[in-house]
């Protein structure tokens, strides 16, 4: 099983599609997203803007729900991701309304984005292209296109960066590029530290990927990581096409917890991971904590990652998605299956289509 991770040339027989190299990639995705909105003017009437709405599915969803995150901290206009195929009833001509999808397909958020035009003129569409760049261009949206080949979770650093931008231009939160600089900057010091050709006995997640191995990783985290643990679980679905969940510190102390008494093997079947934060609320802290003490009192396993250094919040999130993917798909190996298909996803939207 160790020779699997270490060994590149079985490593690159199961990734024909060379899903490692999209995954490395996040640092030049993010510097070169970043410089592409330095030369995009934002529309001056999209600054009056009384909320935002984002649109978007799955790893698209995420980037939004990731900002959305941040902006709670700092935005004091409400924030709010739609995963689905109706917009709430409260957009209207002040919303800014940010429709994304890797591939412009994304049935979900063409209907979202397609109610949405009807509601505001505040239009941005985020996407290789496709059928949401069309429509967009015809109700005068700001777009932005990118060319990019991979599964449209590895491009969390175009669709993540180009929201934080979106954000920055506005004033809704403040990131200088010297933030992204720093971002990029502890990226790389962590590809050092988890990257393919890093021995397992040294590399800290290749040995979290063998503790999970054969079972159900369960993700805990708080305050800015919660949606970093959606991004985890995302990325056990479907690099190493494992089921996974995740949980919210606080909530799950108040019912999840209790559920750790059944069934009597559950030990056997789940792992958590705790995702540990510098800028967690100190009570937070305390309750991760005690919810490792009743791991252990369970005899269940579990790993708390924690980034060093840390860098800034926004840092800190980054560097977790980084690692959270190299887990995901070290995990892969260790299954034995190819991390690029999703053949179960390919399926439904056949299914769909013929319905349509």
């Amino acid at each position: 099983m160790t020779n699997n991770l270490d060994n590149l040339n079985t490593i690159s027989k199961l990734d024909e599609a060379d899903i490692l190299k999209t995954i490395r990639d996040l640092p030049a995705q993010i510097e070169r997203c970043w410089s592409d909105w330095q030369r995009i003017a934002i529309p001056s009437h999209y600054i009056t803007c009384k909320n935002v709405l984002i649109l978007g599915m799955g790893g698209s969803g995420v980037a939004g729900a990731l900002v959305s995150s941040l902006a709670r901290y700092e935005c004091k206009l409400p924030v709010e991701v739609c995963r689905d195929y109706n917009i709430p009833t409260w957009v209207d001509k002040n919303t800014l309304v940010i429709a994304i999808s890797f591939s412009g397909e994304t049935e979900e958020t063409l209907e979202a984005f397609r109610q949405a035009a009807t509601k505001t003129e505040k239009l941005i569409t985020i996407s290789t292209g496709g059928s949401l760049a069309s429509i967009g261009s015809n109700n005068k949206a700001l777009k932005y296109q990118y060319e990019y080949s991979s599964q449209p979770r590895a491009a969390i650093g175009f669709s993540l960066t180009a929201v934080l931008a979106i954000f920055a231009k506005l004033h809704l939160i403040e990131i200088r590029s010297q933030d992204m600089a720093e971002v990029v900057e502890l990226l790389q010091g962590l590809l050092k530290q988890i990257d393919s050709d890093v021995q397992h006995y040294r590399n800290p997640a290749k040995l979290l990927a063998q503790k999970i191995y054969g079972k159900i990783p369960v993700i805990l985290a708080s305050g800015s990581l919660v949606e970093v643990a959606r991004r985890w679980k995302g990325d056990f679905n479907e690099n190493a096409k494992n089921q996974a969940y995740f949980e919210e510190i606080p909530e799950m102390n108040h019912n999840a917890l209790v559920g750790l008494e059944r069934p009597e093997d559950l030990a056997k079947k789940v792992f958590f991971i705790i995702l540990e934060s510098n800028y967690n609320l100190e009570r937070n802290k305390l309750r991760q904590n005690i919810v490792g003490q009743i791991l252990t009192k369970q005899k269940i396993g579990y790993e708390n990652v924690v980034m060093d250094p840390t860098g800034s919040v926004l840092a800190e999130m980054f560097q977790m998605i980084l690692y959270g993917s190299y887990v995901s798909y070290y995990l892969a190996i260790l299954n034995n299956v190819a991390p690029e298909p999703v053949k179960m996803i390919s399926f439904l939207k056949e299914k769909l289509a013929e319905k349509s």
